[in-house]
């Protein structure tokens, strides 16, 4: 089956076809193809448009916008995929989006797309994906629906798929704790009667208020004797006269 028809295509000779319906993004495009040096550069605004312009001159990459126009990116991909839109089926598309969901990634590429690039997107990005696909050996082979599709896709999507069922069905199988197993609640000890620790906290702080204030002379020491004081001398006796 024939390779598509960006295949061992040099820049100096691609016929590019952009579609988007921003003018700005148009403009970025082409400033960044103009710089690759690409042949032939042509804008759109919408798919139908352009899909009426491809049919006449067959381009040899197709940039899309997702969500371009009436007509989706999605819907471009299914029309010109078709085994009637020949030679128009084998030019490669890479779709632009700014919403890179896995519904979107899956559909684009089941619908037959080349790449899928988010936006927005650099000169460096774009230039490495047309070099990747000018050295893209796969060819685009015939699928069950009548429509041509790239070689190896279609299993390389159905593996992921299988990979993340078996992924789920894991998760819901993953086994729960039972309440019998789990630990037992921690042991909490009681905490003394408040009446008593105020009362032994009270007698602490009597013994060391005493000890302090024997040291500072406040207090005498009981083993010290205690001294009186000497009596004074009575007043004498006032004489009668």
């Amino acid at each position: 089956m024939p390779h598509h028809a960006t295949y061992a295509v040099p820049n100096e000779q691609l016929d590019v076809v952009v579609i988007d319906d921003s003018k700005t993004m148009q403009g970025i495009i082409r400033s960044m193809l103009n710089a690759m040096k690409v042949r032939r550069i042509r804008l759109f605004d919408s798919t139908e448009a352009a899909l009426h312009a491809m049919l006449n001159e067959p381009p040899n990459l197709i940039i899309c916008e997702w969500r371009a126009g009436l007509v989706s990116g999605h819907q471009l991909l299914h029309m010109v995929r078709a085994r009637f839109m020949e030679p128009l089926c084998y030019v490669p598309v890479i779709i632009l989006t700014a919403t890179p969901t896995r519904a979107i990634i899956d559909k684009a590429m089941s619908a037959g797309a080349n790449l899928i690039v988010v936006k927005p997107i650099s000169p460096a990005v774009l230039q490495e994906r047309i070099a990747w696909l000018q050295r893209d050996q796969r060819e685009l082979v015939l699928g069950p629906r009548g429509s041509f599709e790239i070689a190896g896709v279609r299993e390389s999507m159905l593996a992921q798929r299988e990979r993340a069922a078996a992924v789920r069905k894991a998760a819901a199988t993953k086994p729960v704790r039972k309440p019998e197993d789990a630990p037992p609640p921690p042991v909490v000890q009681e905490a003394p009667s408040n009446g008593n620790m105020a009362a032994d906290q009270w007698q602490a702080f009597l013994r060391t208020k005493e000890q302090l204030e024997r040291k500072a002379g406040l207090k005498p020491d009981d083993a010290a004797p205690v001294e009186k004081p000497a009596a004074k001398p009575a007043w004498p006796a006032l004489r009668r006269g």
